[in-house]
């Protein structure tokens, strides 16, 4: 038996091995990312095609939102179009038309939207979040998406101006601001610890959402808490009752995201935790599979870090606002 060895100068060169490819789960990440795009766009395809909840919701009377605070909410929509306009033309336009890329930020901004269908949980069991009737809205699609309870109703005001935008501006824009606030203390106290760093990280963003939410809920009659665990509640039993662990979920919320950015920024290939791992994927597909990655933690952070305590807190609490006609659903 004769064995013919390779020429030399003619041996195929080996597979380039790359190291980091082994670890990460982008592709868990991904999955998720696909996962819920798929139970996103079935619930508001559903919705869109019902023919009956796809209609503004019923604005019962008969109380009427006085007209300061009817003109507080369109500024308050505007506004937060505006600023959701803004974030998506700096962080995913933007730097597209630079680098043909897409950044982290702008990954962010794009799952921060398609986490907002998440939006409908808030009463997928019972009228925890309640909604004006004079918001800008076709209804909600709750009814659409896993463990709706049927008899908890359907026909109530989801805003379609200012609730998206707070799934960016809340989580991507809080991020962006907070990384600059930890790159700031890093650089006047280097000798600080990143515990410390992040728990006055945690404490700027539990007090901005507690002043925004709150100046909101007063000015615009937008929307109100229906239904509290009263121990965590302050104004109690009011239109304007507020609990507190909302502000503790929303900064928590958007604590995630900054260690993500952070995580990027000092990394020395610049990659977030849940994008690791994508070279293993074919080159033409390690795009989507990284912005696949990063819509999956959005939407898994948002139901479990927020959603689920938002709704076991408030199943379990017994503090109910007085609402006036417009907040309540039909």
């Amino acid at each position: 038996m004769t064995t013919t060895k390779p020429t030399s100068g003619t041996t195929a060169p080996a597979p380039q091995f790359i190291p980091s490819a082994r670890r990460g789960a982008v592709t868990v990440w991904a999955l998720i990312g696909l996962f819920w795009l798929v139970v996103a766009t079935q619930a508001i395809v559903r919705w869109v095609l019902s023919g009956t909840d796809f209609a503004p919701a019923p604005l019962l009377g008969p109380d009427v939102l006085p007209t300061a605070n009817l003109l507080a909410l369109r500024f308050f929509e505007a506004l937060s179009m505006g600023v959701l306009l803004a974030l998506i033309w700096f962080c995913v336009i933007a730097p597209w038309r630079r680098t043909g890329t897409l950044s982290l930020d702008g990954k962010f901004v794009l799952g921060g939207m398609a986490a907002f269908v998440a939006d409908a949980f808030l009463n997928s069991y019972t009228y925890l979040f309640a909604w004006n009737a004079n918001n800008v809205n076709m209804g909600v699609w709750t009814a659409y998406l896993p463990f709706h309870n049927p008899s908890s109703s359907s026909r109530y005001a989801e805003s379609l101006l200012w609730g998206p935008p707070m799934y960016v501006y809340f989580c991507a824009g809080v991020a962006i601001a907070a990384t600059k606030l930890y790159n700031t203390l890093r650089e006047r106290w280097p000798a600080m610890t990143n515990v410390s760093l992040f728990t006055i990280i945690f404490a700027a963003e539990f007090a901005f959402d507690l002043v925004v939410e709150n100046v909101a809920i007063r000015l615009t009659h937008g929307y109100a808490y229906a239904q509290t665990y009263e121990p965590l509640t302050l104004w109690a039993g009011s239109q304007f009752q507020f609990p507190l662990y909302e502000s503790f979920l929303v900064a928590a919320l958007g604590l995630l995201y900054t260690w993500m950015r952070i995580q990027a920024q000092e990394s020395p290939d610049g990659l977030s935790p849940v994008e690791r791992g994508f070279e293993r994927w074919p080159s033409a597909l390690q795009p989507a599979v990284r912005t696949m990655a990063v819509v999956g933690f959005c939407s898994a952070a948002t139901i479990l870090v927020y959603h689920l305590p938002f709704n076991w807190l408030g199943i379990v609490g017994h503090s109910m606002a007085v609402l006036p006609s417009y907040l309540t659903p039909g």
